[in-house]
């Protein structure tokens, strides 16, 4: 099998405006007939990237971006364009519609979904001053799209489903997790394919951008996504105390809430980002808590501490014997008979980036066989018979 080198994709280059056809022809059309765009959206969703484009379609008209002073206004017809549209002050906003209502000027803006937005801003949608157009997390087809714009090559549909489902389609996330797969390695190209084998390390600039996604958190905030990425799944019935933090995190987007009092990640890479930040011991304890609930297994036994990192998690520079929260959790459910795609439906990973997992779970722990897990786990130097199937639901 033939690979071709790979060239890591900086950070500073642009991507690629792909994916988004029917959102730019609406936004041609409304431009066209000279009326305003308000594109609305979720955070990361591309849509900073849709007025630039929006702007530079604009055609007879001089283009202003804000801030901007209204009484000194070029002469002739003018364009305003205006990102975080929802933090225009609230007069001046009132003031827009009025110049807008009176043909002075045209606007195009970029809002953020679910905030609020001054009256002035919502009213230019509403009075038909400016055609809303709604920017939505990307489709498959689009992911797909997106990916063969950027990297240039067929893509893998296994790389498509994997890093869409990492991703749930948000734009931001998305560009920043094929930055970080390529440089990595873990999205290369083989045989003029593109192909995903999930992620290896989540840290650097990966973990950053998570960070400031998931936003300062209370000891709360901080505890539950930490139970959340180490359980996947989790139900507040079984562990009270938190219903504050999970609903905080909720209305931010962190969490979403599924069938009862499920919540789980609404974008699994910060699960990922997070299960792979968090420090051996802690990770021991909240499994432990979560055992108790039913809702884990509870940690293997080990007979000596790991070596503690010196260093903040989220870096792959620990030593080479330590497994990650993630390995250990992968190699624990394998040794518990679990196979990889249970395994990854369980914990929310693709397939790819199970065996991914355990393979260099295998590694560290010196062994070769799935079925020495169990004993390599436990700190056991003899291999361990393989452990037999136990019915769902049960704990070992």
């Amino acid at each position: 099998m033939s690979r071709s080198p790979v060239r890591a994709l900086s950070s500073h280059e642009r991507w690629p405006l792909a994916g988004r056809a029917d959102e730019l022809g609406r936004i041609d059309a409304a431009v066209a007939a000279g009326c305003g765009v308000v594109l609305t959206g979720e955070r990361g969703t591309g849509r900073s990237r849709l007025l630039s484009a929006a702007l530079g379609h604009v055609h007879g008209s001089q283009v202003v971006l804000a801030p901007v002073d209204l009484d000194e206004l070029p002469p002739g017809p003018v364009v305003i364009g205006i990102d975080d549209a929802e933090s225009f002050d609230s007069a001046c906003a009132t003031r827009l519609h009025h110049l807008a209502a009176a043909g002075r000027v045209s606007v195009v803006a970029a809002v953020s979904e679910g905030v609020w937005v001054p009256e002035g801003i919502s009213r230019l949608w509403l009075d038909g001053l400016a055609e809303r157009v709604e920017v939505r997390p990307f489709r498959h087809d689009q992911i797909a799209e997106v990916l063969q714009a950027r990297l240039g090559g067929d893509v893998d549909q296994e790389a498509v489903r994997g890093m869409g489902m990492l991703t749930a389609g948000n734009a931001m996330l998305l560009r920043e997790l094929t930055e970080h797969a390529v440089a990595e390695g873990s999205l290369r190209r083989e045989d003029a394919t593109w192909r995903f084998s999930g992620l290896s390390c989540a840290d650097g600039r990966l973990a950053d951008v998570v960070r400031v996604r998931l936003g300062r958190l209370t000891e709360a905030e901080a505890e539950l996504i930490d139970l959340v990425a180490l359980a996947g799944t989790l139900c507040l019935d079984d562990l009270p105390g938190f219903e504050e933090a999970a609903e905080a995190l909720n209305r931010r987007g962190v969490l979403i809430v599924t069938g009862g009092l499920h919540v789980r990640f609404a974008f699994p890479l910060c699960g990922e980002v997070v299960a792979a930040a968090v420090p051996e011991l802690t990770a021991r304890r909240l499994r432990a808590k979560l055992a108790t609930t039913g809702q884990a297994e509870p940690p293997p036994p080990v007979r000596a501490l790991r070596p503690m990192r010196a260093s903040p998690a989220l870096s792959c520079t620990a030593e080479s014997h330590a497994l990650t929260s993630r390995e250990r959790e992968v190699a624990t459910h394998a040794a518990n008979d679990l196979t990889s795609r249970e395994i990854a439906e369980l914990l929310v990973l693709s397939v790819r980036t199970v065996e991914n997992h355990l393979q260099r779970a295998y590694h560290k722990l010196g062994i070769t066989r799935r079925a020495d897990l169990g004993a390599a786990l436990a700190g056991d130097a003899r291999p361990a018979p393989a452990v037999p199937r136990q019915p769902r639901g049960t704990a070992s």
